[in-house]
């Protein structure tokens, strides 16, 4: 497993992409949108004696644009078939009207927090995508990876298509930003699939999803972010901790009073500004929701803001 750490503008600094060498050559993980990101990956890849010819095939860990980002440009290149989980077919290829109604959704929930959706979230325009060669995989499934089999675990949280490849002869997995040992995977909110009508509680599923790959012989892991690491269960429970920690916080910021969740995070996130208050956004109402599940906090709207407090 070759690391290809590329560069990007989000706050981790840099992205891993992945090769995989065996019988077959493969890419898991692209990089960034645009030119320069990638003609830093073919030259990482050259220095491995590599070209993007080689490759059997790419598999994408999830469609977040620092990690799916470089199809357009390799396939200006090349056909080569695109691994996705079919969580994501929905986000494919979309036109406009999905778009528009995917940034109507991320203002309403913003107004809904009491924040300013001109100030608070990355504005971005619509940009058609044609992905071509593109196969869906499902949980339970087996893919060749370098020319080995790996299987396919679904684990929605960070992203609604987080997949996790996991080699049960090795151990070793490719985990995508499902575990990172640098620090702590936010669980981003996001509109509700077209055959649905609620929105995904994102830190629940990813909660499901830890205890899921917890159940598992895993060793060698080799996340989106940072170096590669072994002993995920103690990263695991470390990583639960500290959804409860956030639990209490937000049970104390809101004791005795109603908040919004922009008025939450300003007190749980005082460095936060301008357009990463998005980040503190979903991070907040991520919590919220596993602690309305418990029956420990409800909610009231006033006008168009919805108000929580502590039950």
């Amino acid at each position: 497993m070759i690391p290809l750490v590329l560069e990007t503008d989000f706050a981790e600094g840099t992205v891993n992409a992945f090769l995989a060498v065996g019988e077959k050559v493969t890419l898991i993980d692209t990089g960034n949108p645009g030119q320069e990101s990638f003609k830093q990956l073919k030259t990482k890849l050259h220095k491995h004696g590599v070209t993007l010819q080689d490759l059997d095939k790419i598999i994408l860990t999830h469609i977040h644009i620092d990690h799916a980002g470089g199809i357009p440009s390799i396939q200006e290149e090349t056909d080569l078939p695109i691994f996705v989980h079919e969580q994501a077919k929905g986000s494919i290829n979309t036109g406009i009207h999905k778009f528009n109604s995917d940034q109507q959704f991320f203002q309403q929930f913003l107004l809904s927090c009491g924040a300013d959706p001109s100030k608070h979230i990355v504005q971005r325009g619509f940009k058609e995508e044609n992905w071509r060669n593109v196969h869906f995989l499902n949980e339970g499934e087996s893919v060749s990876i370098g020319g080995e089999p790996f299987e396919v675990i679904y684990v929605p949280g960070h992203s609604q298509s987080d997949l996790l490849l996991w080699n049960s002869e090795t151990g070793d997995v490719f985990a995508g930003d499902h575990l990172i040992k640098a620090f702590s995977v936010n669980a981003f909110i996001e509109p509700p699939s077209s055959d649905e009508e609620e929105r995904p509680k994102p830190l629940l599923q990813y909660r499901n999803s830890l205890e899921k790959i917890s159940r598992l012989p895993l060793k060698t892991i080799y996340p989106g972010h940072g170096e590669p690491f072994t002993n995920h269960i103690d990263l695991i429970q470390t990583r639960m901790q500290e959804q409860e920690k956030r639990c209490e916080q937000i049970l104390n910021i809101i004791a005795n009073t109603r908040k919004s969740i922009f008025e939450i995070c300003t007190v749980m996130y005082p460095r936060l500004t301008g357009k990463m208050i998005f980040l503190g956004l979903s991070q907040i109402q991520g919590h919220l929701d596993l602690l309305e599940a418990r029956d420990k906090v409800g909610f009231v709207q006033n006008g168009s803001i919805v108000e929580y407090f502590a039950i």
